[in-house]
């Protein structure tokens, strides 16, 4: 009676202890996503925005370079 009853209180445990790394993991996930995408965010603004166009124009020379930065800057087109 007691085995049984320690063995179904170490599944539980092990159970709810299995829940909570899932719902750690899950916040941890959701949070690596979004400081993602603000580092991003921040990267295109600095690209499209902070940037001078003199060294945009030295970067990006070719005209597929070009048109990269077209399609990434929308905003922003160089000729």
């Amino acid at each position: 009676m007691i085995k049984t009853f320690i063995t179904l209180c170490i599944l539980t445990l092990s159970i709810i202890g299995c829940a909570e790394v899932a719902a750690i993991r899950s916040g941890a996930a959701q949070h690596g996503a979004d400081a993602a995408d603000q580092a991003l965010d921040t990267a295109m603004w600095t690209i499209c925005k902070a940037t001078p166009v003199g060294a945009i124009k030295r970067k990006f020379k070719t005209p597929e370079e070009r048109a990269a930065y077209n399609a990434l800057c929308p905003d922003e087109q160089l000729p």
